[in-house]
């Protein structure tokens, strides 16, 4: 028996094929006609942004591969990934972009139009929550552990009343159930 005869079934495929009928061909348009979309056409994939990205090792879809999707139209694999919002929007990969593709100004778009769709992770929504109702993500410090160093229960001039009134006529309200 010679050594192709051993060979059988279908050969590995690293990736999955994509399904030419799920593309959308809008969907590049779409981001280039954004304000920070204008040269997306240029990625030719050398994976400089990926190279730059602090974390791009954990993301299942990296920076130049989800460039690469928008190119090809696969609107919801790019706004339904996970990666979009974990951008660390330390701009690294746009620093170093040698076409100036805005990688994270695109991001960004791609964020603004998942959420526009209601695809914003629950971790973000509880995040816009906290702020919405309490006008700021953190507290400055527990109101026991400024009494132990003596200080006032409260923080002197910190009111947070506008920010909340604000953020509940936003996108931001809205998401959280607040009025727009």
């Amino acid at each position: 028996m010679t050594e192709t005869d051993d060979k059988a079934g279908q050969p590995a495929i690293l990736i999955d094929p994509i399904d030419m009928s799920k593309l959308d061909s809008g969907f590049r348009s779409e981001i280039k006609n954004m304000p920070d979309g204008d040269e997306i056409n240029a990625c030719f994939a050398c994976s400089t942004c990926t190279a730059a990205c602090p974390i791009a090792n954990v993301w299942k879809y990296k920076p130049h591969q989800l460039i690469r999707m928008i190119l090809l139209g696969m609107r919801e694999e790019v706004l339904s990934s996970e990666e979009i919002w974990l951008c660390l929007t330390c701009f690294q990969c746009q620093e170093r972009c040698p076409q100036k593709v805005r990688v994270t100004d695109i991001f960004f778009d791609c964020k603004n139009l998942a959420a526009e769709e209601g695809k914003i992770p629950e971790n973000i929504k509880g995040l816009a929550r906290e702020l919405v109702e309490n006008g700021q993500l953190y507290q400055v410090t527990a109101d026991w552990e400024r009494e132990d160093m003596g200080l006032e229960p409260e923080v002197p001039g910190l009111s947070t009343d506008g920010i909340k009134a604000i953020l509940k006529g936003t996108r931001t309200g809205k998401i959280t159930g607040g009025e727009e």
